[in-house]
């Protein structure tokens, strides 16, 4: 059983900091994003009943709660195609599809319910869908939410461009709710007609090396004017080292190697005690069957 449990702990922490060492992280692909250009939108200009109205924090905080899911799916289930419901009004879901041979793209399908009319208020769901699910601010979110409104927007149904160049599950996910991909210019087409699609690629996490001071040029400095020496010697100081050049830091190791060690060291202690009870457990027995015979 001991062993067993040994066996066990270490096969855990060592696929711990291996999953650590070869972690990847996504980010939004901005260099396709910055192609977009500008779009004009028709809001719906009608009054909205207090009984549906929402503040811009309250809108934000639907995106919020999307993005927080798939980075929870992500890094702490470690699932394949993270997916957020939209819990608890289910007003949109979401999905990351990771690349493969083609690039790979979050996906936010706006539900029947949402009831979204104006352009503000789609920025601000994707915007807070940004800032939980990439650790970006809201100020940078919202630049990022409005190109990918564009970009959507350019690429309004065009499922040949999505085709060539995205996974094949960026056109299918959701597909059984709209057949629709991308964002239409007029609110009318929005709720259960949008699929929103958020590119991103992924970059390998790595902790840069220590990198040596470079070597200081010599100074030469001007040679003293010969000086009388006196009858009696003067008794010269010892001279006083120079302080070695300082080692370059170390770069310091991922919050979650740390932890991960941390982990290994208390589960090697935990393990020494229990080895060291059963061997003393085990020696009380045999003293007491020597007391016996």
């Amino acid at each position: 059983m001991i062993k067993k449990l040994i066996v066990s702990l270490l096969l855990c922490a060592a696929t711990g900091l291996l999953f650590a060492a070869d972690a990847e992280k996504a980010q939004i692909d901005t260099s396709l994003l910055d192609k977009a250009y500008a779009e004009t939108y028709i809001n719906d200009k009608a009054a909205v009943s207090w009984k549906e109205y929402s503040t811009g924090k309250q809108i934000r905080d639907m995106g919020r709660r999307l993005g927080a899911e798939i980075k929870y799916q992500e890094q702490t289930n470690h699932s394949e195609s993270p997916f957020a419901g939209g819990s608890p009004d289910f007003k949109y879901k979401a999905v990351r599809i990771y690349p493969g041979k083609k690039a790979g793209a979050d996906v936010i399908y706006v539900n029947k319910n949402a009831k979204l009319s104006t352009i503000q208020n789609v920025r601000r769901v994707v915007s807070g869908y940004i800032e939980r699910a990439y650790d970006i601010p809201m100020e940078q979110s919202d630049v990022i939410a409005k190109k990918v409104c564009y970009w959507n927007t350019n690429h309004y149904n065009d499922k040949a461009y999505f085709r060539d160049h995205f996974q094949v599950r960026v056109r299918e996910v959701f597909s059984n709710r709209t057949p629709v991909i991308g964002l239409a210019r007029s609110y009318k087409n929005w709720p259960g007609k949008t699929r929103i699609v958020i590119p991103f690629v992924l970059i390998k996490e790595t902790v840069p090396d220590a990198v040596e001071p470079a070597p200081q040029p010599a100074v030469t400095e001007p040679e003293p004017a010969p000086v009388q020496e006196p009858e009696t010697p003067a008794v010269q100081p010892e001279p006083t080292p120079e302080p070695e050049p300082a080692q370059a830091k170390k770069a310091g190791m991922p919050l979650f190697s740390i932890i991960l060690i941390i982990v290994l060291i208390a589960a090697v202690v935990v393990l020494a005690v229990l080895l060291a009870k059963h061997f003393m457990d085990k020696k009380k027995e045999e003293d007491n069957g020597d007391i016996k015979n």
